[in-house]
């Protein structure tokens, strides 16, 4: 099943040499980032901007990618117990394209370590957040590299496409696999997920692919309105 429109920016092809000299796309940095709250419902979600939520297995590198992408080693906990997120954690960060956007973490999904209780209320929190949530703008659905598919983000990301959600497949800890193997990566997680396009490989330790998240977050923040629900 193919997910809606948010879809991570694609390489294009070189361009015919002209006379003229074009100039390289303007990248975008992060300016500050800060932690605002820890929820536990949508109804204590401060108002303010467009928001990209991001979910993943408890032990994918949700933390980890925050903070790389902020410049910031402590802006998000990192946990060696998997499954410690438990709440709607917001981080709201400056953009030098003068915008300023919220990082939504969710509670991890699919750890046995998480205690039964908790974990089953991490389904009623979390649909509520992303079936009414206004500000968000697409879902960040991270999957480990050097992981086989996962059927439980397979399921989630069939089930945010039956709900109209836009998801962005993102590939973490790519550095952990060898680049000759990463294309064959790609390809194996789009065909899986039903992805029109190749998900981003990104990599918290060394970098990759943090430019072009950062491009899709600050043109996603004004230029995807959320899709309506239908009845």
């Amino acid at each position: 099943m193919t997910a809606p429109v948010a879809k991570p920016p694609a390489a294009k092809p070189a361009a015919a040499k002209t006379s003229a000299t074009k100039k390289p796309p303007r990248e975008v940095r992060v300016t500050g980032a800060k932690f605002i709250a820890s929820v536990s419902g949508i109804g204590e979600v401060p108002p303010g901007m467009a928001e990209f939520a991001m979910c993943g297995r408890s032990n994918v590198g949700k933390s980890s990618l925050i903070n790389a992408l902020c410049n910031q080693k402590q802006l998000a906990r990192v946990s060696k117990t998997p499954g410690r997120t438990q709440r709607i954690n917001l981080f709201d960060v400056d953009l030098s394209s003068g915008q300023t956007i919220r990082l939504v973490d969710l509670p991890g999904f699919g750890h046995a370590d998480v205690p039964g209780a908790v974990q089953r209320q991490f389904s009623p929190m979390i649909q509520a957040y992303l079936l009414e949530q206004p500000a968000l703008r697409a879902v960040l659905l991270l999957v480990d590299a050097r992981r086989d598919p996962d059927p439980d983000a397979i399921g989630f990301a069939e089930w945010l496409s039956e709900n109209h959600v836009p998801v962005v497949l993102i590939v973490t800890k790519s550095d952990k696999v060898p680049k000759t193997e990463r294309f064959g990566v790609q390809e194996k997680l789009r065909r899986a997920f039903g992805q029109a396009d190749r998900p981003l490989l990104c990599s918290s330790q060394v970098g990759d692919g943090m430019p072009d998240l950062l491009r899709f977050l600050r043109d996603a923040a004004g230029h995807l309105p959320r899709a309506k629900k239908s009845r």
